[in-house]
């Protein structure tokens, strides 16, 4: 368990170095770029974009996991994993429409602006349900910057 922690955790600090601050920067550019030009090609970069996002998140869901000592955190973690790949799977969908409808274009904003706006009630519902059962648990910015003294402390 701990050589699979040190992987998990590696690759996660990697994830982020290489690809934090680009996939930020490529999906604004894109977004302006795509509203100036309708050009086609952005489709296939929030494809990019939204699986780098599934990706964080499942990344994310492994790392804090190896902290959860209930089932009902574990259950939390995996909501908050299908929560990500639907944020990032509905970021997608977002550009399709544009193309192809405006109507379905509208709809799916909505549907996207909606679950946008419920997210911190849900994460606020989360984290509420964490700190019954395990209000120790570190968050994933917490692991990745002490990790030395997160592991050790779940060894305790």
């Amino acid at each position: 368990m701990d050589r699979q922690f040190d992987i998990s955790l590696e690759r996660a600090k990697q994830f982020e170095r290489l690809f934090g601050w680009p996939i930020l920067f490529i999906f604004l550019i894109s977004f302006i770029v795509m509203l100036w030009t309708k050009a086609m090609w952005v489709i296939p970069v929030m494809l990019v974009v939204s699986m780098g996002m599934a990706y964080k998140g499942y990344v994310e869901y492994q790392v804090v996991r190896a902290f959860a000592e209930h089932a009902a955190v574990v259950q939390v973690l995996r909501y908050r994993l299908v929560d990500c790949w639907i944020r990032a799977a509905s970021l997608f969908v977002l550009f399709i429409p544009l193309y192809v409808n405006e109507g379905a274009f509208i709809l799916t904003g909505g549907v996207v602006a909606l679950w946008s706006l419920t997210g911190s009630y849900r994460e606020k519902k989360w984290k509420q349900r964490i700190d019954l059962h395990q209000p120790q648990l570190p968050t994933y910015l917490d692991i990745l910057e002490k990790e030395e003294d997160a592991w050790n402390y779940h060894q305790k």
